[in-house]
């Protein structure tokens, strides 16, 4: 049987275990982590925790699980967004998302690495240093929730918290074997601070090991808020909690080609491919389409808020521009300084392209088809050996205030795109609020997991995590070596 956290809750509830001796388990495994997966662990404050606790039958009652070192915060916590300039900040209060996780009846012990406020699709930060991947250590997990990934993929937990600004969850998953789900744009819980999370675009939720993980997860942090501009009506919960395969044939769309005009690899065009295979062998139709919206407007609109919001943030923590070069890492200033510069109306304007690139998937798309199919990412896991930007990039960004909007604009895209080339597929959702979630379908011929994403209009999460359950039930998943044991 597969020990996933629902495995554990039960093994709880059924007094096979206590929760004390999970989280003495969990303590013993944190102190072999040879990933730099979790960057804190205290103790003392889960044990608080857990003297707090007490068993309420919840779906995960007394299991204990890390959270995310960026944005997710448990009072006592670091809360250091993985940036030297915040070195040392503890947690003030225990925020919206991780007081769904509570009342989950998790036990939050354990903080994950993350790279510097969560801008890259790699775990790097210079605060905490390299997350490896837990199938080749030569390797990254990914990012920006690289070390929940670590984690996960490597057994240290069963699950972990993780969230999603413009593919966060889904390509960790894809590089480590695991299940990403990116929600429905509002489904979780934000606050009570930073409400619109970079506008919508960023999602907390988790790394998961097994469907009914993630469907559990998902029934448990759903919420409705009144006070968040962008709210999700409720999924049906029983229809979580007692997922079933798809009851009809469905209508499945894929594509091979990338939105942005970058290089797909063989092994990424395989995985899709394979999975194609394995569809149509479950009775299902499968369509080859051309991807669907034009990747690069929105990419470039993604930047542009992306900037946008760094400025705005440092701004309102006082934080000046020779603080910031000093104290972060050169993308964050780089960012910060193309914020300070980007119109008004270029600001406007590129959020509104968010809303058309949805409406142009349901047209082209969803009227059409029940679901999506892409690669998760465009190759396997990189080497930790890569270089992210060249000489003259990284020469430009330095010196990125001497320029005006139009040559920062161009460097600001020249920065990221190296690790574009890597995934071009997952940030279009994070922009069209719709759901997604990368499936760990496929293993290259060296050995190297690498997901195949699925992605559904508004409020689909049901309907991707049946064809994932179905997947999963055909014995279609791989996994990584630790729960083969």
């Amino acid at each position: 049987m597969l020990k996933d956290a629902s495995y554990w809750a039960e093994q709880v509830k059924n007094k096979e275990v206590s929760p004390l001796e999970l989280l003495d388990a969990t303590l013993e495994k944190y102190k072999s982590d040879d990933l730099n997966a979790i960057i804190e662990y205290d103790y003392e404050l889960a044990e608080k925790c857990l003297n707090e606790w007490e068993y309420q039958g919840r779906l995960f009652d007394g299991v204990p699980i890390p959270l995310k070192c960026l944005g997710q915060d448990y009072k006592g916590m670091s809360a250091t967004g993985a940036s030297k300039l915040l070195a040392g900040n503890k947690a003030q209060i225990t925020d919206n998302f991780v007081q769904t996780v509570l009342q989950a009846g998790f036990i939050p012990f354990g903080k994950t690495n993350s790279p510097e406020f969560g801008f890259k699709n790699i775990t790097d930060s210079e605060l905490y240093g390299d997350c490896l991947n837990a199938w080749d250590k030569s390797r990254y997990s990914g990012g920006s929730s690289g070390g929940a990934a670590s984690a996960v993929a490597s057994g240290l937990a069963p699950l972990a918290g993780a969230s999603d600004g413009g593919g966060s969850i889904r390509i960790p998953a894809s590089w480590s074997g695991l299940i990403g789900l990116k929600p429905t744009r509002g489904r979780t819980a934000k606050g009570p601070g930073g409400y619109r999370g970079w506008q919508g675009a960023s999602i907390d939720f988790a790394e998961t090991i097994s469907v009914r993980d993630t469907a559990r997860f998902l029934a448990a942090t759903q919420v409705i808020q009144e006070e968040t501009p962008y709210p999700a009506p409720l999924l049906d919960e029983k229809g979580l909690l007692n997922l079933t395969a798809p009851q009809k044939r469905l209508k499945i769309a894929y594509s091979i080609g990338s939105p942005v005009g970058t290089k797909i690899s063989e092994e990424a065009q395989d995985a899709v491919l394979q999975t194609v295979n394995h569809l149509e062998e479950l009775g299902h139709y499968v369509e080859q389409v051309d991807y669907p919206v034009n990747g690069r407007t929105l990419i470039e609109d993604y930047y542009l808020m992306n900037a946008s919001e760094t400025f705005a943030m440092f701004e309102a923590g006082g934080a000046g521009s020779q603080i910031i070069k000093e104290y972060t890492e050169l993308m964050t200033y780089t960012l910060y300084e193309f914020g300070r510069n980007v119109p008004v109306s270029d600001y406007i304007n590129s959020l509104n392209t968010w809303e058309k690139a949805n409406h142009e998937f349901n047209i082209k798309i969803f009227n059409n088809f029940d679901l999506f199919l892409t690669p998760t990412t465009a190759t396997v896991a990189p080497k930790t050996t890569m270089e992210r930007e060249s000489g003259e990039t990284r020469q430009k960004m330095e010196n990125i205030a001497e320029f005006n909007f139009t040559e920062q604009k161009k460097n600001v895209s020249d920065m990221f795109e190296r690790s574009l080339e890597l995934s071009p597929y997952p940030f279009v959702v994070n922009l069209t609020g719709q759901a997604a979630i990368s499936l760990p379908t496929y293993v290259s011929p060296d050995g190297l997991p690498l997901g195949v994403q699925f992605m559904g209009p508004k409020n689909s999460e049901i309907l991707l995590l049946s064809i994932a359950k179905e997947l999963e039930d055909a014995g279609k998943f791989i996994l990584p070596d630790y729960y083969k044991k």
